[in-house]
């Protein structure tokens, strides 16, 4: 039997999408090269749909273009990190309040899910599923909102923070320093307190505020 073509635009979603989870939790490291020959061998495609998705985290500032069609994970400075982690935090707290009045169980459950898992990779030590799960806690909250746009942009601000705050969590703090208070932002979101829960996701976004302030 022939083998079964793959659109294109299909290989560039997967190539995009993994590439995404790369960046947030922290598998590609602030000032990093990206080789386009290399991911194409990586996921067994043409280089074709590899360029395609590094043009588009490029365009959303998740990556950094260079000399000959390179590219590469941008070297911030401890000010423009802190700056990124600024914003997010207060686009984030715009969403929660927004998604306060929209929780439901099942979302609450995948909330409650989430911090579970993140406590079962710190007692592992497992940085990459943290982050991950940390995203997944995040993501479902502002995805909630029922702002398209302003969660396209918390999550492309989280792509592009994710590498920073994978180095603060390795490299800048204690391994007991990587839990914020998700809990407390649960029991304000169960009882639709919209102003607490605001004030919780943003501590927990100036988390890297303040870590990389210190260095600026």
């Amino acid at each position: 039997m022939p083998t079964p073509t793959i659109d294109p635009e299909t290989m560039n979603a997967t190539v995009y999408g993994d590439l995404r989870i790369k960046l947030i939790t922290g598998q590609l490291k602030p000032a990093e090269a990206v080789s386009v020959r290399q991911l194409a061998e990586l996921y067994g495609v043409s280089t074709m749909p590899v360029r395609e998705a590094l043009r588009q985290l490029a365009s959303e500032g998740a990556l950094k273009s260079a000399a000959r069609k390179a590219y590469r994970v941008p070297d911030l400075t401890a000010k423009e990190a802190s700056n990124l982690f600024f914003v997010r935090g207060v686009l984030e707290g715009a969403a929660v309040e927004l998604a306060a009045q929209r929780m439901t169980k099942r979302k609450l459950s995948t909330l409650e899910s989430a911090v579970k898992k993140t406590r079962i990779c710190l007692n592992r030590r497992d940085v990459s599923g943290l982050l991950l799960a940390n995203y997944e806690f995040h993501s479902t909250i502002y995805q909630s909102g029922d702002n398209g746009a302003l969660a396209l942009s918390i999550d492309r601000l989280y792509v592009q923070t994710g590498p920073w705050l994978a180095h603060g969590i390795m490299n800048l703090v204690d391994a007991d320093n990587w839990l914020g208070e998700h809990d407390l932002i649960i029991d304000a979101l169960r009882q639709a307190d919209s102003k607490t829960a605001r004030k919780l996701i943003e501590e927990d976004a100036f988390w890297g505020v303040d870590l990389y302030r210190q260095r600026a």
